[in-house]
């Protein structure tokens, strides 16, 4: 499946244009996102070109950028080269079908439109205290015409990250989209591991 999917995203980096410009939503957030402090870590989750991890080194962040896709990292890196401003941008083949994230590290963990709910535990406990999450993915319309692994069912994303605080959570039917901001509350406990690694297996 990784390499199917390295390729398929090969294929559509190498034949469409590639807009860096942020989306409106994350934009809209971006007072919600600033960082805590100097050295704040984030991670963009199935970063593709990058786009959104150029904003969130806009706003101060160290940023991991994990995908599968070669082609789209290497857009990320001459978009960086080109950079008027030097962003802490660090990119990385990761195959996230076996990725382990590593515990307590991230400020800040994104994940827009890649859906795998194997990860959701992990990345909760990838966050440092006070460390925010931040999902934005396909939802389920009432007609059910997605394939179930790509699109959420209404009220799964809350259900998900339960133990959180939860910012903001919404589901807009109509842009057929579910989005959540929470955050790990301060002076919460160390969380269990899930894995008996917190190394990233990855396909290069």
């Amino acid at each position: 499946m990784a390499e199917a999917d390295r390729t398929r995203w090969n294929e559509r980096y190498r034949q469409q244009a590639y807009d860096f410009a942020p989306p409106a939503w994350l934009i809209a957030l971006g007072p919600q996102l600033q960082p805590r402090h100097a050295d704040a870590r984030a991670l963009d989750l199935a970063c593709g070109a990058g786009r959104n991890s150029l904003f969130l080194a806009r706003l101060g962040y160290a940023v991991d950028a994990w995908d599968i896709s070669d082609v789209g990292l290497e857009l990320l890196r001459a978009e960086l080269a080109r950079a008027s401003e030097p962003l802490r941008v660090a990119p990385r083949q990761v195959d996230l079908d076996s990725a382990a994230l590593p515990t307590e590290t991230y400020d800040l963990i994104l994940d827009a439109h890649y859906l795998d709910r194997r990860l959701f535990p992990h990345m909760e406990r990838a966050l440092k205290q006070g460390g925010l999450v931040l999902v934005h993915t396909f939802l389920q319309p009432p007609s059910g015409r997605y394939n179930p692994a790509h699109a959420l069912e209404p009220g799964e994303l809350g259900r998900a990250f339960a133990s959180l605080i939860q910012l903001e959570l919404s589901e807009n039917v109509e842009a057929e989209t579910a989005h959540l901001l929470a955050q790990r509350a301060y002076g919460s406990p160390e969380l269990p591991e899930l894995l008996s690694r917190s190394t990233v297996e990855h396909s290069v």
